[in-house]
């Protein structure tokens, strides 16, 4: 089935969100009464003001499965927003950068994912990732959010939303459940609290080390020899 999907870039870095819902988002679900447990606590290794931080190691062949199509998505816009540079500095169709539909491609996800298990007054500060690129994915966003957020009095209707900032700009992400977002790992990132008495669960995970081919992959600095 193809990918529904959407990449923009509101202020340079490329952000690409894509809907999940159905299958993907189905196994997501299924796998949270497992991640709950304490065993699996993320608290130590992660930034958020939230109780229940979980590692979710789910099967892992399962997960690269729903995740390959979307991170060669992310990629393939990149190098067609980079061809598109290219035709326009050199100005020629000649370049030697990789074809990612062409390639085979590598990467792991380091110590991910997790998830966050939110709860009213949690939040997650300003921080970045390591790695090439980041994921968020909104599992289950519960509409009395939504309703908190339409109808509060303050002119900021942020409760419970992603905040993806660069530089001096940024934009407000309003989760939706069954939605995958997709950026560069150092891009700068929030999420504001809420009041609600919900429970707002949601996925985020790394992508590390990615080749296509033999040659390394760096999102954050192409130019016009190679992908390094």
């Amino acid at each position: 089935m193809e990918t529904k999907y959407e990449a923009f870039a509101p202020y340079g870095p490329l952000i690409y969100r894509a809907d999940i819902r159905g299958e993907f988002n189905d196994f997501l679900l299924e796998g949270l009464s497992e991640f709950r447990s304490k065993e699996y606590d993320a608290r130590s290794k992660l930034v958020g003001n939230i109780e229940n931080q979980r590692y979710s190691p789910y099967n892992p062949k399962k997960f690269i499965k729903f995740i390959d199509p979307h991170i060669l998505n992310y990629i393939n816009e990149r190098y067609e927003r980079t061809l598109c540079i290219h035709r326009n500095t050199f100005g020629n169709e000649k370049n030697n950068y990789l074809d990612p539909k062409k390639c085979a491609i590598k990467y792991h996800l380091g110590e991910g994912p997790w998830i966050n298990f939110t709860t009213n007054g949690e939040f997650n500060p300003m921080h970045n990732h390591t790695g090439v690129m980041s994921s968020v994915i909104f599992i289950d966003i519960p509409d009395e959010i939504n309703i908190e957020r339409e109808t509060s009095g303050f002119q900021a209707k942020a409760a419970g939303c992603l905040d993806l900032i660069s530089q001096d700009q940024h934009i407000v992400v309003r989760p939706v459940s069954g939605t995958m977002y997709l950026f560069p790992a150092h891009l700068w990132h929030l999420v504001y609290p809420y009041h609600s008495d919900v429970e707002r669960i949601s996925m985020s995970f790394n992508v590390w080390d990615v080749f296509l081919n033999d040659e390394k992959y760096n999102c954050s600095n192409l130019n016009h020899s190679n992908y390094e």
